[in-house]
């Protein structure tokens, strides 16, 4: 099972409610932070245990007051106002969070990011992300959903269902971790299993896999029926 962390997202646009929802949906803690506080209700409105906090980011004493430090992450989301985005970042930087991960609106924006002391593994660019999911989605035929994508490897999600291979254990349909695969996690129902070889797959177990591009299409062949392709 995931260990619970703390997460404070600042800003309620569409990269907030989309890291929201993946980490809602993985029973984190969630809080909201963003000076518009119509935003945040209509942002909060979708979610159950998601927290909003009003809160002007490029105050270094509110953050300080909102316990900002505590958090396992800050996840800096508004990507086109950039002096408020590095106003927010020097202020988390002298507050000594330690895991601040950082929307760039572009490379130079990133240069600035990195010259502050961000790590680049930290700074995202969305619309270069969505690029290269894009490309490679379309260069290797794959049908399921592709999270991120690192040269070669791609992690993605595939949902079981074929018949040929439920209620058999990860060894005799052949799935054992090599080179080209490796199941990194399986999620059955609202649980979160550390697969092994002898564990048994069952009808909807949604497997994590981290997979040489190359090979994925042939393992969305063996997990799922031809004429029932689930996608999670």
């Amino acid at each position: 099972m995931l260990k619970k962390k703390s997460f404070a997202i600042f800003g309620a646009n569409r990269l907030g409610v989309a890291i929201a929802q993946a980490l809602d949906g993985k029973n984190q803690s969630v809080k909201v932070f963003d000076t518009n506080e119509e935003k945040l209700n209509l942002f909060v409105s979708e979610f159950e245990t998601v927290d909003a906090i009003i809160t002007d980011t490029t105050n270094k004493l509110a953050l300080e007051k909102n316990g900002i430090a505590q958090f396992d992450y800050v996840i800096v989301c508004y990507g086109s106002n950039v002096q408020a985005n590095i106003l927010t970042v020097l202020n988390l930087i002298d507050l000594k969070v330690k895991n601040i991960i950082v929307n760039a609106r572009d490379h130079n924006h990133m240069r600035i990011l990195r010259a502050l002391g961000i790590e680049k593994n930290n700074i995202v660019i969305p619309d270069e992300v969505a690029g290269k999911l894009i490309i490679t989605k379309s260069l290797f035929d794959i049908e399921s959903q592709i999270q991120s994508t690192d040269g070669d490897y791609s992690f993605t999600n595939i949902t079981v269902n074929s018949a040929d291979i439920i209620g058999k254990t990860i060894k005799q349909v052949g799935l054992t971790s090599g080179k080209e695969f490796n199941i990194v996690q399986i999620q059955r129902n609202k649980k979160i299993i550390s697969p092994n070889d002898k564990t048994e797959l069952k009808k909807n177990d949604i497997l994590r896999i981290f997979a040489r591009n190359t090979s994925i299409k042939d393992l969305i062949t063996k997990l799922q029926d031809n004429n029932e392709k689930n996608e999670e």
